[in-house]
């Protein structure tokens, strides 16, 4: 009971900085045009962006369900749901976002999951969301014309490159891949295509909230810059440094007063609403852990 008091206490405490970072970066670049851009915010889109989020997660989940089943195992959709977003919940309240496999472990033993069955779960899913940003950064780096946004690619493309050195130079991993049935795993990569691309219209989605007709291919490849940029932070969740690398990334062409919301749309699309939802997942499970 002690720690899940403790853990409601943290919940708190992350709220309100997640309230102070969004509200602080709202009023950095709207200044008195606060009440302005309020009144250009479409709440259709904003409706639409919740049920996008919602098929995302659901299309994820399958996504997990057919890792586990080439690991030979069997999971609910409900239990997939809940190993996401209990992960993207640990991400978003530790540094460097790794907080999540020790619950995640803990979570799969109740569905007789092995440590290593579960390492093989998370980096078959990892490989599944980083094959797609792959395929699709050359397009990124052939759009690009800024000198600031080459910098960025070049970052975004190093994160995932040395994510896929460490899977082949890290002998545990490459063990854990071969727990998993290639064609499986070779399913669960064909559909993260689709899968990654509905992700990757939460920044047009945005945009479309407040008012603002974006270019989707524009948008679509600059939140490929932004969410490769935006991980393995040092702060939890990038929580603070994902906002101003992305409001770099997309003021270019876009009006000031607009970056600030469009970065806080963004984040509760792509990561928040997620990370909301796994904590309801992981409160409930603390508390009544039998």
């Amino acid at each position: 009971m002690e720690n899940f008091k403790k853990y409601v206490k943290f919940f708190k405490l992350f709220i309100i900085a997640y309230v102070i970072v969004s509200f602080g970066f709202v009023l950095f670049f709207s200044g008195r045009d606060f009440l302005k851009v309020i009144f250009h915010i479409n709440v259709f889109y904003f409706l639409i962006g919740i049920i996008i989020w919602i098929l995302f997660i659901v299309l994820d989940g399958f996504r997990i369900l057919i890792i586990s089943k080439g690991i030979g195992k069997s999971l609910s959709l409900k239990i997939s749901i809940e190993f996401i977003t209990s992960g993207s919940f640990f991400a978003l309240t530790t540094p460097f976002g790794g907080g999540g496999l020790i619950y995640q472990a803990w979570l799969l033993k109740k569905y007789n999951f092995s440590l290593n069955q579960t390492l093989s779960l998370i980096i078959s899913r990892g490989i599944c969301i980083f094959i797609p940003y792959l395929t699709f950064l050359p397009f990124v780096i052939s759009s690009v014309k800024s000198n600031l946004l080459k910098i960025f690619v070049i970052y975004a493309f190093l994160i995932a490159f040395i994510f896929f050195l460490v899977l082949i130079f890290k002998k545990e991993y490459r063990e854990r891949l071969k727990e998993i049935n290639w064609k499986f795993l070779i399913l669960a990569i064909l559909i993260s295509f689709p899968i990654q691309v509905i992700y990757l219209s939460f920044l047009y989605i945005s945009l479309k909230t407040l008012s603002i007709n974006p270019n989707f291919w524009n948008t679509f490849l600059k939140q490929i810059i932004m969410q490769l940029s935006t991980y393995f932070q040092i702060t939890p969740g990038g929580l603070g440094i994902s906002e101003i690398i992305g409001s770099i990334i997309i003021s270019e062409n876009l009006d000031y007063k607009y970056v600030g919301f469009s970065i806080v749309l963004w984040r509760l699309f792509s990561s928040y609403l997620s990370g909301f939802l796994g904590f309801f997942f992981v409160f409930n499970r603390l508390k009544s852990p039998q």
